[in-house]
C-alpha cells in the first residue's frame, strides 16, 4: 500500500459527502433517463428540427424579403391610381352622378324630344310643304328654339359627354371597377398592411416557434440536460442495474433476504454453529439490534451455549464465553460477477474481526471485501484452490481511520478481474484467482483471542448489489 494511496483514502474519509455526491449523481441519472424518453423532450427535438431546417430559414427569408412595391398589389394599386388621374376617367366620374347627366337623361325620354324628333323627321321628308304644313313647321321652330332643347343638344355634342359615352360599358371601365373593388376589399388592405409591416416575421407562427425554442434552449432544465448529455458522467452508473439491496428501514431483518447463521447450519441443521477456531457463538438474532435506518451486529462478553464444528467429532455442544452475530444471503441471493457494496461503521475493531466476505457453496473460493485485524487495520484479499493447496492474495489497507465512522466498501467482480474500493478509491486490483461461481454475502464478527471484555458493534447502513447490464 503506497503513500499516495493512503493519502487518497484519508482525503476520501468524508463518507457523507461522497454519498451525497453519489445520491445527487444517481438522482441526476434517474431524471436524465426519464427526461430522455419524455414527450417533452420529443416535442423539443421536433421543434429544434423545425427551426433549424433549411425550409424554416428559406421561409423566414421569404417573409422578411417581401416588399409591397414588388407585389402584384402594388401594381394593381398603381394602375388604379393611373386610371383615377386620367382626364377621361375624371370626366366620366364627374358626369356619372351629376345633375347635367341626370337632366339630359330625363330630357332624352321626354315628350318634347319625342315630338321634336317626329317633327324633324316630317320636315326633312321629301313631301313636306311649309305652306300646307305651316303649323307643324312653326311648332318645330318653336321647339328647336326652346332653352331645354338647346341645352340638350349642346350637352349631347359636348366632348365630356362623348368621353362619358366612350367609357360607359367599356373594357377599360370594367377593369377600373374591378381594381376598385379589389383594392377596397378587406383582404387587399390586410395583405397590404402585412407587406408594409417591417416586423411581419415577428408576428408569424414561425417566429413564435423560434422564440419558444430559444426560451427552452436557454432554460436551466434544458441546459442541465444537454450539459449532462455532453459530459456523460453516468457511464459508470449506466453499466449496472440493481440486483439486490436492503436499506434496513424495516425491523426486524427481512427473513426473505437474510439468515442469522452460517448457510450450511441453516441448510443442514436449521441451527447455528461455529468453527473450531472461533471463540464466539453466533446467536439466533439476540445479538442483532436496529437503529433508525441501519442494522447493528453486536459482540459481547457473556456465556452462551451453542454448537461447534469439530472435524473429527462433528457438531459438539459447547459453552462459549462470547456472543456475536452473522447475517448472510446464502438462501436468498447469489450472483456471479457484478458490483457488491455496503456502507459500514465499525466499533472497537481491535476486539473482534469484523468481516464483509463472499463465498460459494464450498470454502473456496472466498473473498474478503474487507476484514478488520487485531491492530484495528483493514485487510482485503481473495482465496482460491483447495484444502491441499490454498492460494491467496492479501493486502493491508492503510489510510482508513475507522474512528471517522461510516465507509463504503465495494468489490467489483468481472470474469477476469477483482477490484476493491473504499469510498470509491481503488485500493486493490487482482486478476489471479478470480472466482467463476456465484457467491453470496456474509457480514460477521468473529472473536479469535481471549480477552477480559468485549463490546463491539458492526453497523450496516445499507447493502446494494448490481449486475452488469447486457
Amino acid at each position: 500500500m503506497n503513500f499516495f494511496l493512503a493519502y487518497r483514502l484519508r482525503k476520501a474519509s468524508d463518507t457523507l459527502s461522497i454519498e451525497k455526491k453519489r445520491d445527487a449523481l444517481q438522482k441526476d441519472f434517474e431524471e436524465f433517463k426519464s427526461f430522455s424518453i419524455s414527450e417533452e423532450l420529443k416535442d423539443y427535438r421536433d421543434l429544434e428540427a423545425y427551426v433549424l431546417a433549411d425550409r424554416f430559414k428559406t421561409n423566414r427569408k421569404s417573409i422578411e424579403n417581401k416588399s409591397y412595391k414588388k407585389s402584384t398589389l402594388f401594381k394593381d394599386e398603381k394602375n388604379f391610381k393611373r386610371f383615377q388621374r386620367s382626364s377621361k376617367f375624371k370626366t366620366y366620374f364627374r358626369l356619372k352622378d351629376s345633375s347635367e347627366l341626370s337632366t339630359f337623361e330625363l330630357t332624352k325620354v321626354s315628350d318634347e324630344i319625342k315630338r321634336y324628333k317626329e317633327l324633324d323627321a316630317l320636315i326633312h321628308s321629301a313631301g313636306f310643304s311649309k305652306k300646307t304644313q305651316s303649323e307643324e313647321f312653326n311648332e318645330f321652330t318653336k321647339l328647336k328654339s326652346s332653352q331645354l332643347l338647346k341645352e340638350f343638344f349642346k350637352f349631347e355634342k359636348s366632348k365630356s359627354y362623348k368621353t362619358y359615352k366612350a367609357l360607359e360599358g367599356s373594357n377599360e371601365l370594367n377593369q377600373y371597377l374591378q381594381l376598385e373593388e379589389k383594392i377596397s376589399s378587406d383582404e387587399f388592405q390586410k395583405e397590404k398592411a402585412y407587406l408594409l409591416d417591417k416586423k411581419r416575421f415577428e408576428k408569424s407562427e414561425d417566429y413564435q416557434k423560434l422564440q419558444k425554442y430559444l426560451q427552452l434552449k436557454e432554460s436551466d432544465k434544458y441546459k442541465k440536460y444537454f450539459a449532462l448529455a455532453t459530459k456523460n458522467p453516468f457511464q459508470e452508473l449506466d453499466k449496472w442495474e440493481l440486483s439486490f439491496s436492503d436499506e434496513f428501514d424495516s425491523k426486524p431483518l427481512q427473513a426473505e433476504k437474510w439468515i442469522n447463521k452460517y448457510f450450511w447450519g441453516e441448510e443442514l441443521l436449521n441451527k447455528g454453529y461455529n468453527l473450531q477456531s472461533e471463540l464466539q457463538c453466533f446467536t439466533e438474532g439476540q445479538n442483532i439490534d436496529y437503529s433508525t435506518s441501519s442494522v447493528l451486529l453486536q459482540a459481547r462478553k457473556e456465556t452462551v451455549k451453542g454448537l461447534q464444528w469439530d472435524p473429527s467429532m462433528g457438531f459438539v455442544p459447547t459453552e462459549f464465553d462470547y456472543s456475536s452475530a452473522i447475517i448472510s444471503t446464502g438462501k436468498s441471493f447469489r450472483q456471479k460477477f457484478g458490483r457488491f457494496e455496503a456502507k459500514i461503521k465499525l466499533n472497537n475493531p481491535n476486539q473482534v474481526t469484523h468481516s464483509f466476505w463472499m463465498v460459494s457453496d464450498q470454502k473456496l473460493p472466498h473473498i474478503d471485501v474487507f476484514k478488520s485485524l487485531e491492530d484495528g487495520k483493514l485487510q482485503i484479499g481473495n482465496y482460491w484452490g483447495n484444502e491441499k493447496k490454498l492460494n491467496k492474495h492479501q493486502t493491508k489497507v492503510k489510510g482508513v481511520d475507522l474512528s471517522k465512522g461510516y465507509f463504503i466498501y465495494c468489490l467489483e467482480w468481472t470474469q477476469n478481474k477483482l477490484v476493491w474500493k473504499i469510498n470509491d478509491v481503488v485500493v486493490k486490483t487482482q486478476s489471479e484467482g478470480v472466482p467463476q461461481d456465484p457467491m453470496y454475502l456474509n457480514f460477521s464478527m468473529n472473536i479469535t483471542k481471549e480477552q477480559p471484555n468485549v463490546n463491539a458493534c458492526f453497523e450496516i447502513d445499507w447493502v446494494r448489489c448490481y449486475q452488469a447490464k447486457e
